[in-house]
């Protein structure tokens, strides 16, 4: 019981690392709750999509988002169906049109896509403490706002957040951005993610991979490797 527990736990959090970067609620230091969509970011400054229209809030006075439609789903909730293969190292996602590499010995994590139906992928190693995610979210704006978007997330669901690195990188034919990333969730163990983003007409697809920072290092060469394997199959 114990055991399942922390593994769901550990799943939740990853889960958590692997939110759409869509707002709902933004909560201002002066009281305001600011309920949008936000569209982008210019010079530190939130373009906002309201009921009322656009408007434009400073990250100065952001003091938290929250994701109410995103939050992960009960476990009860039906699976989608995906058309997918993993057979010795070659994983091929025919529903979300890519393959990968894969690491020996590593296995599906279908509960991930029970509970996010945002999640295209989720593979896992053997043991289950190495999670990798590719997940699909739309967004029309610029590379550079969905980072910062996504960074602005990051600092929200973990304390001690912290950007260890980032760099752009060219993979799948489009240029795309390496990130880095380390933080806590209340009193659990400080976790590491490396989080490559990559855009594509409207849409950006986020490959993740987080654990313990214990594991993080060792484990970082393998996954990265898998992670630059990834190819859009034709459409």
């Amino acid at each position: 019981m114990g055991r399942r527990f922390r593994y769901w736990a550990f799943l939740m959090l990853v889960l958590l690392a692997a939110f759409p970067v869509l707002a709902e609620e933004i909560q201002l230091k002066d009281g305001t709750k600011v309920t949008g969509k936000i569209t982008g970011v210019k010079d530190d400054v939130f373009q906002v999509k309201t009921s009322y229209g656009e408007i434009q809030i400073p990250r100065a006075e952001i003091v938290s988002i929250t994701f109410p439609e995103n939050q992960p789903k009960s476990a009860e909730a039906p699976m989608r169906e995906v058309d997918e293969n993993l057979e010795g190292n070659r994983y091929i996602n025919r529903t979300a049109k890519f393959r990968l590499t894969v690491p020996e010995g590593w296995v599906l994590l279908p509960e991930l896509r029970e509970i996010r139906k945002d999640v295209a992928a989720a593979l896992a190693s053997k043991d289950k403490s190495l999670v990798f995610m590719v997940t699909r979210e739309t967004f029309d704006g610029s590379l550079n706002s969905f980072k910062a978007l996504a960074e602005v997330q990051y600092s929200t669901i973990f304390g001690s957040y912290q950007k260890l690195s980032e760099s752009d990188l060219q993979l799948d034919g489009r240029k795309g951005i390496r990130l880095v990333l380390k933080g806590t969730k209340k009193a659990d163990s400080a976790m590491k993610a490396l989080v490559i983003i990559l855009p594509s007409e409207g849409r950006y697809t986020r490959l993740s991979f987080i654990t313990v920072e214990p594991l993080f290092d060792e484990a970082l060469p393998v996954v990265e490797k898998m992670a630059m394997s990834y190819i859009s199959l034709p459409q």
